[in-house]
């Protein structure tokens, strides 16, 4: 299999360098400077503080469907590793591999004989668009070499994703987000900070491929178009890519960022948000506003990714509290009738701040969303409990003028706990996830399987080293 030819090689690269490595140490080839830092002076030398790093992870996921539609199991068995060189007058190289099996499960192909539609969620575990592939899913998910210079760095090839509020790693899964391009973060000092990129490959969650931006770009469900006809959008935009600013300002209690997203062809996105903090109180805004690009105008109505009059706006706003282990927040988003907020499934995850697990904005326009969020930390034994409610107000069933993918309003409540090990064991965790989501208008089984109405238990083992 690939995964035997490339993941044991960085495991036996990485083990047979830092061997060598320590052999050579013995006779002082390494040398120092006057100020005590390490000096590298031979090509091995870069190997010495190399450093090797994972995990290994078990998910263990069940749906729970109403009544006599179909229920949904599976176990997913994998990890990742990855080898980064020492730095050598600024330079450093990386690689990293990820792996997946199925280790048990139900028949997720078996159709629910109501609806005619198979598992959702659980495919989400393996390969979305190689839907039955339970075994030979690896993935080169890294290979890059990084420039470092003060507190900056500069990284060109493919890439674990830096955070941004749409663009993300997302790890919920077995597979996360992963980018190729270039990026660079710039800390000038405490208070500013300016990230750059320019991004023209992805290799989605969920998937094991990598694809230019012309071919990722609508890889997942298409849904529908505001007049209510099925979108059909993949490969009809010749996208080089998607390029990102990003700045920051933090001074005392006040945060400030700026993002803007510019993907070629398609349409541009300015993400604004503040956060201040007064004692034991948070206050946070985010508001967004999106342009599409002329390029939509000279497609099919059908074929377009966002029509030419949509400019959607997002306000969302939250107050938090937190002290002696207690956090509680209350948030709110109220997406405008001015266009369906758009972001493509393929490159990432709004993170709104009512955005929870299983729940994202994308595809809504003329919607509110509340959510009530609650946390407590167990310093020892190191627990975490939290509990989040959502409720979403605004779409409807079959109009679709704000609602690409014809969800409809909904009640949501997650339950999660996260347990870490220490001592011997340190670097192993437990997570336990319970979703459960409730339709209040459109109850009908095509409607809720897999959508709504639905149990899903989510139980992860982790250990990173």
């Amino acid at each position: 299999m690939k995964l035997a030819k490339w993941y044991f090689t960085i495991i036996w690269l990485s083990f047979n360098f830092t061997l060598f490595a320590q052999e050579n140490n013995e006779s002082g080839v390494q040398e120092h400077n006057e100020s005590g830092n390490k000096e590298i002076s031979q090509l091995k030398d870069i190997f010495r503080d190399a450093q090797f790093h994972g995990h290994f992870r078990n998910y263990f996921m069940n749906t729970i469907n109403r009544g006599d539609l179909r229920d949904y199991y599976t176990n997913a068995t994998g990890g990742a590793v990855g080898f980064t060189t020492g730095n050598y007058k600024g330079f450093e190289i990386g690689v990293k591999g990820i792996f997946t099996y199925k280790t048990f499960g139900s028949d997720l192909g078996i159709e629910d004989p109501i609806t005619g539609k198979n598992a959702k969620w659980e495919y989400e575990l393996y390969d979305v668009v190689n839907k039955g592939n339970f075994k030979d899913l690896d993935r080169l998910e890294e290979l890059f070499i990084r420039y470092r210079f003060g507190d900056s760095y500069i990284t060109y090839g493919k890439i674990e994703t830096e955070y941004t509020p749409l663009l993300n790693h997302s790890d919920g899964r077995m597979k996360p987000f992963a980018h190729r391009g270039a990026w660079a973060n710039l800390r000038f000092d405490t208070v500013h900070q300016v990230n750059l990129g320019w991004l023209n490959g992805v290799s989605p969650r969920a998937t094991t491929e990598w694809f230019n931006f012309e071919e990722g770009m609508g890889l997942f469900y298409n849904g529908f178009q505001p007049n209510g006809e099925l979108a059909e959008y993949h490969e009809y935009y010749p996208s080089s890519g998607i390029g990102i600013f990003n700045y920051r300002f933090k001074k005392n209690n006040l945060h400030l960022e700026v993002y803007d997203f510019y993907l070629d062809k398609m349409m541009n996105t300015l993400w604004t948000e503040a956060g201040y903090d007064y004692k034991n109180f948070n206050l946070g805004v985010q508001y967004v506003y999106q342009s599409p690009f002329s390029y939509s105008e000279e497609l099919p109505y059908e074929h377009r990714y966002i029509q030419p009059d949509e400019n959607a706006q997002v306000l969302s706003t939250q107050l938090s509290w937190e002290q002696a282990g207690w956090k509680f927040g209350i948030a709110y988003t109220h997406a405008f009738d001015t266009g369906r907020f758009l972001f493509p499934k393929e490159l990432g995850r709004d993170h709104f701040f009512t955005s929870i697990s299983r729940s994202r904005l994308e595809g809504l326009g003329n919607t509110d969303v509340f959510t009530l969020k609650g946390e407590y930390t167990i310093p020892k034994p190191d627990l975490h409990i939290g509990l989040e409610f959502q409720q979403l107000t605004g779409p409807e069933s079959a109009v679709f003028e704000f609602n690409k993918y014809n969800v409809t309003e909904s009640l949501q409540l997650n339950t999660h706990l996260t347990y870490k090990i220490h001592g011997f064991l340190e670097g192993l965790s437990f997570d336990f996830l319970w979703i459960y989501r409730e339709n209040k208008n459109s109850l009908d089984a095509q409607s809720i399987f897999n959508k709504s109405n639905f149990n899903q238990l989510n139980f992860v083992t982790n250990f990173d080293f």
